[in-house]
């Protein structure tokens, strides 16, 4: 009989260490971290321990995404209110730049902004006068995470030394039209990564382009 017959005659006859109970003890395998063996039943408790472990350890993980997820969108939150106390559009900049500093750690980020009542004398500092920002953020049809920007915007930061990772979201007007792209960067390499989410930078996208809609349709 072969080791795979053995195995299907247990599955097919769950009672047979009912009826044979002494086996239990009786029958040693081998430890799964030493090299010597012991009883059969020893050994389902060990690997019942270890899977509980794992059950641990992602419980934990779960609990602190969770928790990280929740100090994201409180942060956004208040982000948010702030925004609506804005009065004009560098307000609204200098309000997003500084929480992203302040409440997200990001000390790396450029806007740059163009078309229809951008070109307002407050957000000179962040005019865009490069044909090419356009049609990147035309082709974000949402927020992109990785290691890749074109050379043109990697020098709105510091060569010195190179920002390893970015964040990439277009700003847009009702209409969906973009009119910005908010670019965050960092010296990590695995700060802005392919895999990640990428809601909470259309979310905080969201928030800066309605701001800026707001402010800009006041003057």
């Amino acid at each position: 009989m072969t080791a795979s017959e053995v195995a299907a005659y247990l599955e097919a006859h769950p009672e047979f260490f009912d009826q044979h109970s002494e086996l239990l003890a009786s029958v040693r395998v081998p430890h799964p971290q030493s090299d010597y063996a012991v009883p059969l039943v020893e050994r389902q408790v060990l690997a019942l321990r270890d899977k509980n472990r794992q059950l641990g350890a992602k419980m934990t993980q779960l609990i602190r995404f969770g928790e990280r997820n929740d100090q994201i969108i409180t942060r956004l939150h208040a982000l948010s209110i702030r925004l609506v106390r804005t009065l004009d559009a560098r307000d609204a900049v200098q309000t997003t730049l500084s929480s992203l500093e302040r409440d997200f750690d990001i000390t790396h980020a450029g806007l740059r902004l163009w078309g229809s009542g951008t070109d307002h004398d407050s957000l000179t500092d962040w005019h865009a006068n490069d044909v090419r920002l356009p049609i990147i953020a035309r082709n974000l049809t949402q927020p992109y995470a990785g290691p890749f920007a074109p050379d043109h915007i990697i020098d709105w930061f510091s060569r010195d030394p190179v920002m390893q990772s970015f964040g990439q979201v277009a700003l847009r007007r009702d209409s969906g039209e973009a009119f910005g792209l908010l670019v965050l960067a960092s010296l990590d390499s695995y700060r802005f990564t392919t895999d990640m989410e990428t809601d909470y930078l259309a979310n905080l996208g969201e928030l800066l382009s309605a701001a800026l809609m707001r402010t800009l349709s006041m003057h």
